[in-house]
């Protein structure tokens, strides 16, 4: 077992100051998640597995300046896995491990799983817990990314973290988008934010993917596609996109600020976040003739969906049997 030197010290200073005993779980879940993350890539799930949502970004890109974020969100790497197969497996390795300081226990409600980290440390409950989502596979074919460094890492012991294989950055941004199309969620809002205003991200990204991706998301979140053995699934409401709407100035009644506490301190305004939104997100209002056909999510355009499916970069979808 690698003994890592992760001493109480370390972790008061990797909680941010001001942020409480909230943070302090916060960080201590982070740091779990990190020792997680390199044992399933040393066992090898990690090759099943691509990291998504914010937990990624701030590993991946963001580091300190990104906020924490306590949930695990995975797409399956094959587009011919099962996800259930793979939560299975994921199950089996993680339920009981020990990795010092930590150990680690699965519990199940309602068909969604969850990690439950204890550990040592004071100022936060014993018991800490991490929502589990394992979905299908990315649309884009996924990167393999380095860890942004952080003065914690060197307490980790050896192996050094892994790369890790990550989704690529513009449907992880699409996939906000049609989220907050659906609700107002401040840690959507946060994140997009943040890597709209970070010059040295946002200055890499292909704005004309991320529309695409973006309504045909939304349109799928509607009405679902099949492909391979994945089943992108409908939302339970069906949603057309209305840039108009979509970029609004949102209120503060609009949000759903449950987890306002662990985006970054000191946290921004509701208003803040909603005028950078609509500044950096205004090409969202600038959509070709047939993504505005595909924003009414009118389940009779489906052919024209599967058809850009296809021909997304990569060509991932292509030879999948898309219905």
């Amino acid at each position: 077992m690698i003994q890592s030197q992760i001493q109480p010290g370390h972790i008061a200073r990797h909680t941010p100051q001001g942020a409480g005993s909230q943070g302090r779980g916060a960080a201590i879940i982070d740091v779990a998640q990190d020792l997680l993350l390199r044992y399933l890539s040393q066992i090898g799930l990690a090759d099943r597995l691509v990291f998504k949502g914010g937990t990624s970004l701030r590993k991946f890109y963001a580091g300190s300046a990104g906020r924490f974020s306590t949930d695990l969100d995975f797409g399956v790497a094959d587009i011919n896995d099962d996800p259930d197969e793979v939560i299975s497996m994921f199950v089996d390795a993680v339920n009981g491990l020990k990795l010092d300081p930590f150990s680690y226990e699965m519990t199940e409600r309602r068909g969604k799983w969850s990690v439950v980290y204890l550990h040592p440390y004071s100022g936060a409950d014993y018991k800490l817990i991490s929502k589990i989502d394992i979905n299908p596979p990315p649309w884009l074919a996924p990167v393999m990314r380095d860890w942004v460094p952080l003065s914690i890492h060197m307490q980790y012991g050896l192996p050094p973290l892994p790369k890790f294989q990550v989704v690529r950055l513009e449907e992880n941004i699409a996939e906000k988008i049609a989220r907050l199309n659906r609700t107002t969620t401040a840690r959507d809002m946060y994140d997009l934010s943040w890597i709209m205003t970070t010059t040295a991200v946002s200055s890499t990204l292909d704005i004309e993917l991320i529309k695409r991706l973006a309504v045909l998301k939304i349109w799928v979140d509607a009405n679902g596609v099949h492909g391979g053995n994945s089943f992108w699934r409908q939302s339970h409401e069906r949603y057309s996109f209305d840039p108009e709407k979509w970029l609004r100035k949102r209120n503060v009644a609009d949000f759903d600020s449950s987890d306002i506490g662990t985006l970054a301190i000191p946290a921004p305004t509701f208003d803040e976040l909603s005028i950078t939104i609509s500044k950096e997100f205004s090409f969202l209002a600038d959509l070709s003739e047939d993504e505005l056909t595909i924003a009414k999510s009118n389940g009779h355009d489906r052919p024209l969906v599967l058809k850009l499916l296809r021909d997304l970069p990569n060509g991932r979808l292509k030879d999948t049997g898309l219905y």
